[in-house]
């Protein structure tokens, strides 16, 4: 602009209009009818040339084909039907220097008698944007190529943890039916602690297989299967119990039950939710103080509780309890697969319950909670 024709002009508008020739993006004026009357020097440099070469033109004559077409199919209705336009991706015409993608927006200024005066559109360099973009949208599809990849393969691993198990039951049942043969057919000292050998840890196996098989089910979306009938709780609970007192004989369990009335699960599944929680509270607990087992039952729900005394579980186990191989002592044989709690969590939810833990320094308290108002489906 030449400032000798203006002299007027005040130091704001002379400002303006370094900012309108200096500014790192792309500005363009038209009149009223959409020829050009004003480029900026950045739009005149991305079209290598000089902004009085485009005095007269139609704006859409700056793009590319494609975009030319586009401007003026739908975005030049669009700008005088509703006055603007945002964010509208197209491409610079090739001036020798390559097609140059670009994002514009568009505005139209009215008079009074909503005849348009002129339009004012602003031209963003689009290429790095675009780079970035795309690279986004790379990282995207390799980050769900490879999730995909790893659901398949977990997919895979738990099939075969379940056919595996499955497989494992029909030579395990021959060992553990040959040693109770063996048992029943007399033999002296020596063998018959070679036998019980055989079946403790064909037992042992025999429980690690059923874990596993319960695993896969609820890790491939089957869940714990239950089959819930009407049980006298505190018959089953002292079943529980007195298994246990056989197999710790040192250990005392005090058991307070407060049971008025039969409720309804599968006898089989609690059974094996408790055994785990006691032998738990055996194994981890102190050996000088008895593990106290209690259960309620009342109008609005029944519960199951074993406490122990001893080591608190440390803090920052506390949040993966009940997940999947997790093993308070990494050190300890007697922690099998780390399955038990992970199961049993699954199996009271598959009673529509709740599976919850406190520990301090004084005890730990495992509770089995199930509104007895929730009817419980067979699965």
């Amino acid at each position: 602009m030449d400032y000798k024709l203006f002299p007027d002009l005040s130091p704001l508008a002379k400002d303006f209009e370094d900012f309108f020739e200096t500014s790192l993006c792309g500005f363009v004026i038209t009149d009223g009818e959409g020829k050009i009357v004003s480029v900026n020097r950045r739009t005149a440099e991305w079209l290598n040339s000089t902004p009085d070469q485009f005095l007269g033109k139609r704006f859409s004559d700056l793009l590319a084909v494609g975009g030319r077409i586009y401007f003026e199919t739908h975005l030049w209705p669009l700008l005088r039907m509703q006055g603007y336009f945002d964010e509208v991706a197209v491409e610079l015409a090739n001036s020798g220097n390559g097609k140059m993608p670009i994002y514009i927006n568009g505005y139209e200024r009215k008079g009074d008698n909503n005849q348009p005066l002129f339009m004012r559109f602003t031209l963003f360099k689009a290429s790095d944007r675009r780079l970035y973009e795309e690279n986004l949208q790379i990282a995207r599809q390799l980050a769900e190529a490879k999730l995909n990849i790893e659901q398949k393969n977990a997919q895979i691993r738990e099939q075969f943890i379940a056919v595996l198990g499955h497989d494992l039951r029909n030579p395990l049942g021959g060992i553990m039916s040959a040693a109770q043969l063996l048992a029943r057919t007399g033999v002296n000292e020596r063998e018959e602690r070679l036998v019980n050998i055989i079946q403790s840890g064909s037992k042992r196996m025999h429980e690690m297989i059923n874990n596993i098989m319960d695993f896969a089910r609820g890790r491939l979306g089957g869940g714990i299967p239950v089959n819930p009938v009407v049980v006298d709780l505190e018959k089953l609970l002292n079943q529980i119990s007195d298994e246990l007192k056989v197999v710790w004989p040192d250990r005392q369990i005090e058991s307070n039950f407060e049971i008025s009335e039969p409720i309804e699960c599968d006898p089989a599944r609690i059974s094996q939710l408790i055994s785990n929680l006691l032998a738990n509270a055996i194994t981890h607990g102190s050996t000088e103080t008895p593990v106290f087992f209690k259960a309620l039952v009342n109008e609005t729900l029944w519960e199951i509780s074993v406490t122990n005394n001893g080591n608190p579980i440390p803090k920052e186990a506390m949040a993966g309890v009940f997940h999947p191989f997790h093993r308070e002592d990494a050190q300890s044989s007697q922690n099998g697969l780390g399955l038990g709690l992970y199961i049993a969590s699954e199996i009271a939810k598959a009673h529509n319950g709740t599976l919850t833990v406190t520990s301090d320094d004084h005890q730990t308290c495992f509770t089995f909670r199930v509104p007895v108002a929730i009817q419980i489906l067979p699965k």
